[in-house]
């Protein structure tokens, strides 16, 4: 877009954020819908396709760490654009499987693939987005997350029952690499160094350079001994671990749970599997906007993310209980749907909070968070197939999230965003003075 646009440089490149989150969930979500079909012709069993969604998670985890080390190294432009690369690539490369194992080895390179997404993506914002800015701008990029995931399984019943299982891999891995091509060509790490930034542009990318979560001039020695010795971060880690353990439940089982447990179609199995996703999408941009209209109004950023994740936990809690009382389709998915309203309030917050901690090692401290989720990103689906195995049942499982988010959402009382885990060197303006709207 020509210099001079009327749409903010920093809101085009929020559109790129969110289109990147989006086609993670699109691609993580397909192999949801495809698995009847894929456990039918490849011989698998529910344990297998566990194992199979764990994996994923397992390989991410380990990944984690150093491709967000990396990205606070080189930048979000190449690593973006190479992560993105080789996730299509893989995504494409699972429906040329013909095994348990050529599965496993191409879903575990997947994984490792997308391992630093949203590392990178959440310190783009950091460098982008003011500190009264940064709730709503993750609220966008999960929104985009929660839309794509919304969209996959609508997308992937229609191209499977037309196309079969293998083929909408490819496609789907078609729509990364075209958003590479996009994303090399119109974002630069560098606010002040895009062809397209205007005045106003800059007069807001100058304001940002003294604000939590921001780069001073380039990232110097990592400070992992004071990460490790910070309560604060490892209040935050602990919390995030929580999210993914019923979250994943709904990307791996849902329409096999609609499926077998409540008797509907695979094409309304993938309309309801689709809408727990679709609400997430709105609240996860109320919980960012909501975020930031608190610390603005009470003046407290620790208190301003706190009350906004604390809150979404407790409700995700509520939800999935209920969710294992159901005794039918209807029921069931409007308490997964209320359990994804209240988990989507609070995932844009621990992001933002996460970049506000880690400052300019804000890539670093994200992995650090994320790489706990995936301890329970691979649990989640394993532990859901041993006790359907067990009971005939998803229950249990249900049940057992709604526990873990309860006790989860007390962290956030430990959580404080405004504490950096490596102090700024330059005094932290007021949020009066951060507000765009002052400017």
């Amino acid at each position: 877009m020509p210099k001079g646009s009327s749409i903010p440089l920093r809101n085009r490149i929020m559109g790129l954020v969110a289109l990147a989150a989006g086609i993670t969930y699109m691609d993580r979500v397909c192999i949801s819908v495809a698995t009847p079909d894929i456990m039918r012709d490849l011989n698998l069993d529910k344990i297998h396709m566990g194992y199979v969604f764990g994996v994923f998670a397992a390989a991410y985890g380990i990944a984690e760490m150093p491709t967000g080390w990396l990205t606070d190294r080189l930048g979000q432009r190449k690593m973006l654009t190479w992560i993105v690369g080789l996730w299509s690539l893989f995504t494409a490369l699972t429906g040329f499987a013909r095994g348990f194992w050529s599965l496993m080895v191409v879903r575990s390179l997947f994984g490792a693939a997308e391992a630093g997404a949203f590392p990178s993506l959440s310190r783009a914002i950091g460098h982008w987005f003011h500190p009264t800015d940064r709730g709503r701008a993750n609220g966008v990029m999960w929104m985009g997350a929660r839309t794509g995931a919304a969209i996959a399984p609508l997308l992937a019943t229609f191209l499977i029952g037309w196309l079969g299982w293998r083929i909408p891999f490819t496609i789907f891995g078609l729509v990364g690499g075209a958003w590479c091509l996009l994303f090399w060509k119109t974002y630069r790490d560098d606010p002040a160094q895009h062809p397209s930034a205007t005045a106003e542009d800059l007069a807001y990318v100058q304001k940002n350079l003294n604000s939590p979560g921001t780069t001073h001039g380039g990232s110097g020695s990592t400070p992992w001994k004071a990460m490790f010795l910070s309560r604060n971060l490892w209040s935050i880690f602990g919390m995030y671990s929580a999210t993914s353990y019923g979250f994943w439940f709904l990307l791996t089982w849902l329409p096999t749970y609609l499926i077998q447990q409540h008797g509907v179609s695979r094409q309304r199995a993938g309309m309801y599997a689709a809408l727990p996703l679709a609400v997430g999408a709105v609240s996860s941009l109320s919980g960012g906007a909501l975020s930031d209209l608190l610390v603005r109004r009470i003046g407290s950023l620790m208190w301003g993310r706190r009350i906004v994740g604390l809150g979404g936990f407790l409700i995700a809690a509520i939800g999935f209980v209920s969710a294992g009382f159901a005794r039918s389709a209807t029921p069931a998915i409007l308490c997964l749907m209320l359990a994804e309203v209240g988990l989507d309030l609070a995932m844009p917050i621990a992001w933002a909070v996460c970049s506000e901690v880690g400052g300019e090692f804000g890539g670093t401290t994200a992995a650090f968070m994320n790489t706990g989720s995936c301890a329970t990103a691979f649990l989640s689906p394993v532990a859901a197939a041993w006790v359907y195995t067990k009971f005939n049942s998803f229950d249990m499982m249900l049940i057992s999230a709604g526990v873990v988010y309860f006790f989860a959402g007390l962290l956030w009382l430990k959580i404080d965003a405004s504490k950096p885990i490596v102090p700024r060197s330059a005094p932290e303006e007021s949020f009066e003075t951060l507000d765009p709207s002052n400017t």
